[in-house]
């Protein structure tokens, strides 16, 4: 029959190496707003070629400006996000069991149920700043989708507007 210190140090074992994945998995995502990000300043590059500054008396040319200006500060704070999602991710191993005690002190099965019990205890704690980790870094990455989702309509709304000032009004 398996012992409960086993047990429970193969259970905190497998629950830090399923957050440390979702680390992984959540970094890997981060590249989305990323390309994202450089697509919405290459349609933001486009639309400054488009714009004619000299006819800033009219009304679509102050409209599409501040929508090109909110758009780049949408853009500014999805970067930040993006910086400080990866910021965030907690590289918190646990310690190996040879480094808590010596090799002399293994003989006893007392002393290595103890051991057991301090290595599962790490492992739990490893996972509790991973999942606090974790959670932030997921948090952050939506926001930043937000924000760029938030940044290309506003390009696409001074595009509609592009017409209009081409027109002259």
């Amino acid at each position: 029959m398996t012992k409960v210190t086993t047990v429970h140090l193969e259970h905190a074992r497998q629950i830090f190496f399923a957050e440390r994945a979702r680390r992984e998995a959540i970094r890997g995502s981060l590249s989305t707003p990323v390309a994202a990000i450089s697509f919405a300043v290459f349609a933001l590059s486009t639309l400054t070629v488009e714009i004619d500054v000299q006819r800033l008396e009219q009304l679509s040319t102050v409209a599409i400006l501040l929508l090109a200006l909110c758009s780049v500060a949408a853009l500014f704070a999805s970067a930040y996000q993006v910086l400080m999602s990866e910021w965030l991710f907690v590289y918190h191993e646990p310690p190996r069991l040879p480094d808590l005690i010596s090799e002399e002190e293994l003989q006893d099965s007392e002393r290595d149920a103890a051991a057991r019990s301090i290595l599962a205890a790490s492992y739990a704690v490893a996972y509790e700043e991973q999942l606090k980790g974790n959670a932030m870094s997921a948090i952050r990455r939506t926001w930043a989708l937000r924000l760029i989702l938030l940044a290309l309509l506003l390009e696409a709304a001074a595009f509609l507007i592009l017409p209009f000032h081409r027109g002259g009004f």
